[in-house]
């Protein structure tokens, strides 16, 4: 404890699920009389896989660590995101002065849809509702979503281009379905006579459309469209009974892969090879070493994960950020937990944690980069908004430290940058009661391999779960997406063109940027998208293997610009080469070297690796509360959750991890729990 009495909590990282964890520490009054919580961060910002930083001397651009949007099913994050805007009370004058002008609703959607050697636009325009994100707690039950699939079954019909098709909407199918889905519901599990009688309706009706509609399908865009939907939720209404989803949970499915067990459950070639499913992989990034031909995922976290987003979302599909993340995000927590009294020691690379004899975390160890005469102020105002720059501001750093940093070229956030600094350590009982390990999972073979060796769930958890590098680029224009051929407004993309396969328009991010100077930008278009993952990583050696990943980053994404970007932005093409004159660059640069002025980014780090969700190995997650050492809560979207990759699995696991401390329920929503 310390002098105080507060009990001290030391969280480890900066990203999602430990920021998350220091807000719900912190959050009141009395829990700030209880707690004393210090955030050990590398580097100069916080945001882990979704930090983001200004080029402050180049138009401030924003510069993002890939392409980020919010699903409105994150409930957990929105409701966080809503307090902090609400106590932050900003100017109503000032940039992001509201969590709805930092998060707003994008409801286009594109897929890429590859007919032979034809590439078409397949455009939805998600309907609207009237949820509020963040707001109502009930999620439907396994019996609700198969309604529901049945419920789309239906409308898709009555929306069918074909009337033969469209007069089915009243067929005796839907009304012995409805029957079924009853008896199941009543029966409170998958009575399996009523479950049979349930699929063999669907087989039924999926016969009857695929012979009615074969030929129909090849020549009539929407009538095929409509069918690989219908068929793709055929194959999951079919597998959710079949495999005993309703009686056995989700995870009854997480042993296979999610498009085999769809194809087991009578999805057909079309379906799975369509657009749709495409994107949905590349939405998680889901291919093992980072390959497009390797494609793999959870069924159980794939069907949950997509439940959710299509059927349970509020207000729209997705947000976009008005902002960098580190704006909308970081920089709002940041300032709330300053303001509830958590502490920050920026440049803080963790070594290491040692366990002791007694079951416990004995030791931090930690490599204090920079000395700092003063504590560090890390944010820079950007036209009224609260920001983190792209690099350190090296005027608060020791003088000495700070002109090596520069004039090597060092990047603290990579941890085979081969700088030193101080080496530190905490102890357990001086330094801290209790730690909260908030960095991903990928630095766990160097910063773990302690705990790897004492306990065999460490072991089985850290040798399971794979990450991978990826890849981002971002592209400033000086004419509108509009100008650029793209017709459609502002649109989310996906399934088109590895390795950057997904795509964002966020042109609303420009207002936030400065082009008062120069030729001003008129739109902005995100790129990211699987990286080739190294086998093996250096060490402490030097910084060669970053500097081999960002060019390789570099050269795929101008390789695969000119490759691909005339068929998203035809405007944008002079013949076969990009029209480099529309790139918002120096004007005293010229042709191809233009493109140097836009920012790509290879995330090869450890703690910037994405984490997937292979399938079998969702058991092999810890859970939050329960690391096997007794001081030791973890944080982050690699805990279990149940929801894969994404800003609400690792907010569910910081809210997991403060419960662990907190021992009371902060009423989380949407967290699967983990079978015993």
């Amino acid at each position: 404890m310390a002098a105080s009495g507060r009990k001290r909590i030391a969280i480890l990282g900066g990203g999602c699920g430990a920021m998350t964890a220091a807000y719900y520490l912190s959050r009141t009054p009395e829990l700030q009389r209880q707690y004393e919580v210090t955030v050990y961060q590398v580097g100069w910002r916080l945001g882990g896989k979704g930090a983001s930083g200004r080029r402050l001397d180049d138009h401030a651009r924003i510069e993002e660590h890939g392409l980020h949007v919010w699903g409105g099913f994150y409930y957990n994050a929105f409701r966080m995101m809503r307090e902090c805007y609400t106590a932050l009370k900003r100017d109503p004058k000032s940039p992001l002065a509201t969590w709805d002008q930092a998060f707003l609703p994008k409801s286009v959607v594109a897929w890429e849809e590859q007919l032979g050697p034809v590439s078409k636009n397949w455009i939805v325009h998600v309907p609207p509702n009237s949820g509020t994100p963040g707001e109502g707690g009930e999620l439907p039950t396994l019996h609700d979503y198969l309604e529901m699939l049945v419920e789309f079954l239906r409308d898709s019909l009555a929306n069918f281009p074909h009337p033969s098709v469209r007069a089915m909407v009243e067929h005796e199918v839907f009304a012995i379905a409805g029957s079924a889905l009853a008896a199941l519901r009543s029966r409170g599990g998958a009575h399996q006579p009523t479950a049979d009688h349930l699929v063999s309706h669907l087989d039924g009706f999926d016969r009857w459309l695929e012979d009615a509609c074969r030929d129909f399908l090849l020549s009539h865009d929407e009538a095929r469209r409509i069918y690989i939907l219908m068929d793709l939720a055929l194959a999951m209404a079919r597998g959710i009974v079949r495999d005993g989803v309703i009686e056995h949970g989700w995870l009854a499915v997480d042993g296979v892969d999610f498009a085999d067990w769809l194809k087991s459950h009578g999805a057909s070639a079309l379906a799975l090879e369509s657009a749709p499913l495409r994107g949905y992989y590349d939405y998680f990034f889901a291919y093992q070493g980072g390959d497009p031909d390797k494609p793999r995922m959870s069924a159980s976290m794939g069907l949950y994960h997509l439940l959710r987003l299509v059927f349970t979302y509020k207000g729209t599909l997705f947000y976009k950020m008005g902002s960098g993340m580190g704006d909308a995000v970081f920089g709002p927590i940041y300032e709330m937990c300053r303001k509830n009294g958590v502490r920050f020691e920026f440049f803080h690379e963790v070594r290491e944690l040692v366990p002791g004899d007694g079951g416990a975390i004995d030791e931090i160890r930690i490599n204090k980069q920079v000395r700092t005469p003063k504590p560090y102020q890390p944010l820079v105002d950007v036209g009224g908004l609260p920001s983190w720059p792209s690099t350190p501001l090296y005027d608060q750093i020791d003088r000495a430290q700070a002109e090596r940093l520069e004039a090597d070229h060092i990047d603290l956030e990579d941890p085979w940058s081969g700088w030193e600094g101080d080496q530190i350590v905490l102890r357990a009982s001086a330094d801290y009661d209790a730690v909260i390990l908030g960095i991903s999972v990928g630095a766990f073979p160097a910063i773990c391999a302690r705990l790897i060796a004492r306990d065999p769930a460490w072991a089985r958890m850290v040798g399971s779960l794979e990450t991978i590098q990826t890849q981002a680029l971002q592209i400033w224009w000086t004419r509108s997406v509009d100008e650029l051929g793209w017709t459609y407004g502002n649109t989310t993309g996906t399934g088109y063109g590895q390795p950057f396969e997904s795509w964002s328009d966020m042109s609303q991010v420009i207002a936030r940027e400065d082009w008062s100077g120069g030729a001003a930008a008129k739109s902005v278009v995100y790129f990211c998208g699987p990286m080739p993952t190294a086998a093996a990583h250096p060490g402490h050696e030097g910084p060669a293997f970053g500097r081999s990943q960002k060019a390789l980053a570099r050269d795929a994404a101008l390789e695969w610009s000119t490759r691909n970007l005339g068929h998203l932005y035809a405007g944008a093409m002079r013949g076969s080469e990009i029209d480099w004159t529309l790139l918002a660059a120096p004007a005293d640069v010229q042709g191809p070297a233009r493109f140097g002025a836009q920012y790509v980014r290879a995330n090869y780090t450890p703690t910037e690796r994405y984490v997937l969700d292979l399938p079998g190995t969702s058991m092999c997650r810890l859970q939050a509360g329960r690391s096997g050492f007794t001081n030791l809560m973890l944080a982050g979207d690699w805990v279990f959750t149940g929801l894969g990759g994404a800003v609400e699995s690792a907010v569910i696991g910081g809210m997991q991890a403060a419960e662990a401390v907190l021992g009371v329920s902060l009423d989380i929503v949407g967290a699967i729990p983990r079978p015993t």
